[in-house]
């Protein structure tokens, strides 16, 4: 039994760190824009790593022990991918650039095996519908892009204005689910009666008949009721 287990643990380092490999070669196109066909590699990939972990083990006792040998693995990884850069950049990456000042960068394109109308689809949901627009888009570690529009094509906020704004805060929970929370209630310095009233003013004659009420730092509170089906 010893010798399986030893067996056990060494198969399912080797399964671990073929993953890791495995991973670094394709790349991050399965987390950036998964098809069906990525979908049945991903899960192919994963069938094949339990089979070398496991081999032709059929034993309950042995795959717990495979499980809890990946899992150890795991969270040594995460730890040297917090105490080292080098490992990090090793199993993550770096973000890569694919437009640059409204210039496609097609040989970064290849590298993460990403076709220009997959990249363009994923530009369109960020409402971008021309390349020219953007001075910087890069698809990070996790597969995201993150795209950084030109000035003269970002929308205006109020701080290009000159104009100054309230900020609300969070919400304080009078109200969820029907139910009046006492304690937040208390440090708004309202009690029960004024809840009430102001549900008044929202034509609502039950407490019970508001799905959540919450109150921001203008003292406005926010009313929303429980709706039928």
């Amino acid at each position: 039994m010893t010798g399986k287990i030893i067996e056990i643990i060494f198969r399912s380092t080797c399964a671990y760190i073929l993953l890791l490999i495995l991973g670094r070669i394709i790349g991050r196109k399965l987390l950036s824009t998964i098809t069906f066909f990525d979908f049945i590699v991903g899960i192919s990939l994963g069938s094949i790593s339990v089979r070398i972990a496991l081999g032709p083990q059929e034993s309950p006792v042995l795959a717990a022990i495979s499980a809890v040998v990946i899992t150890i693995l795991v969270v040594i990884t995460d730890y040297l991918d917090i105490k080292s850069i080098n490992f990090r950049k090793l199993v993550n990456g770096e973000p890569i650039i694919l437009i640059s000042n409204g210039k496609l960068l097609d040989y970064n394109l290849r590298k993460v095996k990403i076709t220009i109308n997959k990249l363009m689809m994923q530009l369109r949901e960020k409402d971008i519908f021309n390349i020219d627009d953007v001075v910087l888009a890069a698809l990070e570690s996790d597969g995201q892009l993150s795209v950084l529009k030109k000035a003269d094509k970002q929308p205006v906020t109020t701080g290009d204005l000159n104009i100054s704004t309230k900020y609300n805060g969070l919400l304080s929970d009078i109200i969820i689910d029907g139910k009046i929370m006492y304690t937040n209630l208390k440090n708004t310095n309202h009690d029960e009666k004024w809840v009430k009233k102001q549900m008044k003013t929202h034509n609502i004659n039950n407490v019970e008949d508001v799905f959540y009420a919450g109150l921001n730092a203008d003292r406005v509170l926010y009313v929303s009721p429980k709706t039928k089906k």
